[in-house]
This record gives structure tokens, C-alpha cells and sequence, in this order.
């Protein structure tokens, strides 16, 4: 297994479409614009064990929509505290069970180097709220509707 952390810019355009292709299929995000937001992320994690079996990314959140999260949770943003945005984290279906969630966890928050984070995950997903917690997250707020689907997100926010 081979964990790969690059800066979208260094990346191919074969990695670039590998990364979007595991976006896609976790099925939770907008679809319009995804390449140019993978583009703009601080860090793209990807987890190779013969092909690429995980993606995840560090990124770097606007103001506005950041505020926005943290008002839809109901939870307070401490301005400015919150530089980066844990997001498109996914292990492929045929992939699960094997660890590649916790390596991708290790990996990212290794490379945050302590800096806050927030992610959001549906609230039925019960993998993600036992990494987030494994990982020192914390819940915040209330569950809110996503914008892609029928489904409430929650809010993990650390420090």
C-alpha cells in the first residue's frame, strides 16, 4: 500500500481523473465543477494498493461557504479558525474493511501538522463519525439537509 499526498498542480491528468472518478463514486457531491474544485484543494490523498483504492483531500474552504456550514449545523464558527476542510474522502466499495480508511486518516492528519480542520459526513455514515472520533474530531451542531441528495449532514470540527 502507498500513500500518495500531492498538491493538485503536481498531479497528472491521469491522477486527476482517477481522484474525480472516486469522487463521483461515493455519489454525495456536486458534479458541475468538481475538476476545478479538486484543482484548488491544498492536498490530494490518494491510497495505492495496485490502483487507487481511497481519495481524500485537504481543502481550502471560502469564507462564505464555510460560514454557511456552520450555520446550516447550527454550530458557532470561531472566525477564522478553521483554515481547512477535510473533503471527497472515499474508499471504494470493493475496498472496504481493509484499513485504507484509517491510512487515509493517518495520512491527512499527518499532513495537517495540527492545523484545525472541519469535515462534514452524512449522519448514517457510521464509518466516518468512528474515524472522525479515532482521529480526535468532535461533533458540533445540529444534522442539516445536503444540498446533493436526501440525506442530513453532520458536522466534525479539530482543533
Amino acid at each position: 500500500m502507498e500513500n500518495i499526498i500531492k498538491n493538485p498542480k503536481a498531479c497528472n491528468d491521469a491522477e486527476l481523473r482517477s481522484f474525480e472518478e472516486l469522487v463521483t463514486e461515493g455519489g454525495e457531491v456536486a458534479l458541475a465543477g468538481l475538476r476545478q474544485r479538486i484543482q484548488r484543494a491544498e492536498k490530494l490523498v490518494f491510497i495505492n494498493d495496485g490502483e487507487y483504492v481511497a481519495v481524500g483531500a485537504i481543502k481550502n474552504p471560502n469564507a462564505g461557504y464555510k460560514a454557511l456550514v456552520f450555520k446550516k449545523s447550527c454550530a458557532l464558527e470561531q472566525e477564522g479558525r478553521y483554515e481547512y476542510e477535510l473533503g471527497w474522502l472515499y474508499v471504494s466499495e470493493t475496498a472496504r474493511g481493509k484499513g485504507y480508511g484509517r491510512a487515509l486518516m493517518e495520512s491527512i492528519i499527518h499532513t495537517l501538522s495540527g492545523k484545525a480542520c472541519f469535515a462534514t459526513t452524512r449522519e448514517d455514515n457510521d464509518s466516518m463519525h468512528h474515524l472522525f472520533k479515532r482521529f480526535g474530531f468532535s461533533k458540533v451542531g445540529q444534522p442539516y439537509e445536503s444540498e446533493n441528495g436526501g440525506y442530513e449532514l453532520v458536522l466534525y470540527t479539530k482543533p
